[in-house]
């Protein structure tokens, strides 16, 4: 059997498509690289019976080599495996099992998640904190049990939203509901009529999940428990399908009707809609949301010089969401999102936009909120075909026409697109370059340029291998990004260039030519500080890894963060190093200065600042100068 610590090492080996050091993973997982090692051998055995392997590489470290449907079932596997462990997993289901299960005790709680009764009372405390932001409290009666006191709007707030996270054991909630098939084919039926009469299509996921919360709500409802919805809070025709001949079957106030009926029109409302029928903005129930969307859609509009407005997709995908995201906010609940942090690296520009407006229109939203949005608006805004911001390039070819022509047609079938500004030879690139603004070069054979300066040059095959297209497209989007990122600097003028806030106040020094030991380096501050678990580090060199250099968003300087999971307390650190180093494995930037930023939540308010601070070349000097006491530490 599988210890915790394999178990998590076998997860991120699945989830992990490169290589990996033994001493990157000891890091990790904070134990020495002999057990690393001995963990790696007892994964090997088990994973060879499965008809998959582990590879070991000398200097490259290890890579777990399986297809997707090996990779799948051994993740099933490891789920069920640790959902009693994981401790975000047994909190949830603890809280569920308290609020979703009657004659509830500390020895019931123990026998369902195989704990000591001590144990029980430690988790209950921290169950009590997860109860607390729904206003419900937790009390614990002799002889009688556990019982959660509060409204049954807040009861059942916390159960849907307990239900939709990605801690949730579904399984287990099965098993803790009575149920029959005919009940399962009812409640399938109440939300396929949903989906007909609302003009929508859910997500697999969000229909799984209210089908479980469904199944307990009938129940409660047949035993006569109700819930109140402010009169602020209900519309005069809820939508909810099917489920209102059920309730129209029900002998009860007229109230209590409505207010179950406007209760489960919110729930609906909530769920994850994947395609629609209806335009949203001929819905009377998204006025809000319109008025939310069309200011958004234009100020980003302004700045990005483009006409979103006009998209009607954009528009209605953004109303959509923004129904569920202002419940969401509302209701105190937060929502999954799996790309928050690739979006923050790889978007960041719209991603900032994003953030800051809807701040300046007075709403707090949380990262994931924040990266849809943005997921939506970075979508629409390749759709527009708008060039403003693609890289100018320039192609440089020596052997013939047939060799250009066929390299500039593949250039215009790469995402995001690029201004090809002209076709040169190797005599003429040293004055185009003098010319214009030229963000990269591409050749089709070997050359040394003069007066390139920091502009790259890219040797590629006229044929357009996969791996040149991967790297070329990997730049295309940096200089988008930077492009964007320095056009909204130009006109967002909340953000000023004052002195950023480092958590010690100090500038660091160091020195290393390898850019794994930098990032070390940089977060070693915030490490022996408390900011930041010893994860953090090894998962910002991850994203590196994974993502490439996309957070060198200004010459030579790096910003860098991972999923906020292991940091403490918010804070940011600023190194600089003693000579410029190649930083990451993908498009490698030459970088001078890394900033480690710790960030819990959806933005730190320094980083614009910090940007606009750090463009300033007097000042990415004045940092460097080895003579400048300021800030030195």
């Amino acid at each position: 059997m599988l210890s915790t610590r394999q178990k998590q090492l076998l997860t991120k080996l699945i989830e992990t498509h490169q290589y990996m050091t033994v001493d990157f993973l000891a890091k990790w997982l904070e134990v020495s690289p002999k057990t690393v090692r001995n963990d790696l051998d007892t994964l090997a055995s088990l994973l060879d019976e499965m008809g998959c392997s582990l590879t070991r590489t000398p200097g490259k470290g290890v890579v777990l080599h399986a297809n997707s449907e090996v990779k799948e079932e051994l993740m099933e596997s490891l789920e069920l495996a640790t959902s009693l462990v994981d401790k975000n997993v047994q909190l949830t289901m603890v809280s569920l099992y308290v609020l979703m299960t009657e004659n509830v005790t500390i020895q019931k709680i123990a026998d369902e998640f195989y704990l000591s009764r001590s144990s029980v009372h430690q988790i209950l405390l921290e169950v009590e904190e997860l109860l607390d932001p729904y206003n419900l409290q937790l009390t614990k009666e002799v002889r009688k049990g556990l019982f959660i006191h509060g409204t049954e709007r807040s009861k059942r707030k916390a159960v849907f939203y307990w239900l939709s996270s990605k801690w949730v054991d579904v399984d287990a909630v099965c098993s803790w509901l009575p149920m029959d098939i005919n009940e399962q084919q009812t409640i399938a039926s109440w939300i396929c009529s949903c989906e007909n009469e609302r003009g929508v299509m859910y997500s697999e996921e969000s229909k799984r999940h209210l089908s479980l919360f469904f199944i307990w709500w009938k129940h409660r409802v047949d035993s006569g428990i109700s819930v109140f919805i402010p009169k602020k809070h209900r519309i005069h025709n809820p939508i909810i399908g099917e489920v209102d001949d059920y309730l129209n079957q029900m002998t009860g106030e007229p109230e209590l009707m409505e207010n179950e009926k406007n209760f489960i029109h919110q729930v609906f409302d909530q769920l994850k809609v994947i395609a629609y029928k209806f335009e949203a903005d001929d819905l009377d129930h998204y006025k809000r949301e319109h008025a939310f969307t069309l200011y958004l859609i234009q100020e980003i509009s302004k700045i990005l010089e483009v006409n979103l407005a006009s998209d009607k997709k954009l528009m209605n995908d953004l109303m959509y969401h923004a129904k569920s995201a202002f419940l969401r906010m509302e209701q105190g609940a937060e929502i999954d999102n799996p790309y928050t942090e690739e979006i923050k690296i790889r978007y960041r520009a719209i991603y900032e936009m994003v953030h800051q407006i809807t701040t300046d229109m007075g709403y707090e939203m949380v990262a994931a909120e924040v990266a849809y949005i943005t997921m939506h608006i970075s979508s629409a805004f390749e759709r527009s075909g708008n060039k403003k911001y693609l890289p100018n390039v320039i192609v440089v070819c020596t052997t013939g026409l047939a060799t250009s022509s066929i390299l500039t047609t593949k250039l215009e079938h790469i995402e995001p697109g690029f201004h090809l500004v002209k076709v040169v030879s190797s005599q003429e690139v040293d004055e185009e370059l003098a010319l214009d603004n030229i963000d990269f070069v591409l050749t089709t054979s070997k050359l040394s340029i003069d007066g390139a300066g920091d502009t790259k040059i890219y040797r590629v095959s006229p044929l357009l291998l996969d791996d040149e297209k991967a790297k070329i497209q990997h730049e295309a989007h940096k200089v988008v990004n930077r492009k964007q990122l320095q056009r909204f600097n130009e006109v967002y003028q909340h953000a000023t260039s004052i002195v950023p806030t480092l958590f010690d106040e100090h500038v660091h020094f160091s020195n290393t030519n390898n850019w794994h030991e930098a990032i070390s380096l940089a977060a070693a501050p915030l490490l022996e500080a408390g900011y930041i678990k010893q994860g953090y580090i090894q998962e910002m060199i991850m994203s590196v890894e994974r993502n490439g250099t996309y957070m060198v968003f200004l010459p030579k300087i790096a910003f860098v963060h991972a999923s906020p999971e292991n940091v403490i307390k918010e804070g940011i650190s600023m190194t600089v190093f003693e000579n410029d180093m190649i930083f990451g494995s993908k498009n490698p930037e030459e970088v001078k200065i890394i900033i480690v930023l710790a960030i819990k939540e959806s933005h730190n308010q320094d980083f614009l600042q910090l940007y606009r601070y750090l463009e300033n070349q007097a000042v990415f000097e004045k940092l460097i100068d080895s003579n400048n006491q300021e800030w030195r530490k």
